[in-house]
């Protein structure tokens, strides 16, 4: 696997989408919380646009950003078809798509 090296990140114990709100030990956000930053970083850089985002980042038609965590082992590759996600994703669309877990998918979906 060739994941980045990311920094170590210590929570605060204030809600790091800028709110200022107190959170329990342990949390970096307030419940739902990480989604307004998400959406918030998403706006100010990209002009709300994901396919903006992905272009910034060197992917669009013809460079797959999801090849690429399948490659890097991050993300599974459906046994039975080609639906791609990270294995507690697998792991579900597998039970729902195919009606049963197939060979390893299971690992991660009850995380």
């Amino acid at each position: 696997m060739t994941q980045k090296t990311l920094p170590s990140l210590t929570p605060t114990g204030t809600c790091w989408c800028g709110y200022a709100r107190k959170v329990g030990t342990g949390s970096f956000f307030a419940p739902g919380h990480d989604k307004v930053a998400e959406a918030a970083l998403l706006a100010v850089e990209y002009g709300s646009s994901v396919a903006q985002l992905l272009r910034g980042h060197g992917y669009g038609p013809g460079h797959s950003v999801s090849a690429r965590a399948v490659s890097e082992g991050v993300w599974l590759t459906c046994t039975a078809c080609d639906y791609v996600g990270a294995p507690a994703s697998v792991a579900n669309h597998t039970k729902k798509a195919h009606g049963a877990v197939i060979g390893d998918q299971a690992q991660g979906a009850d995380r």
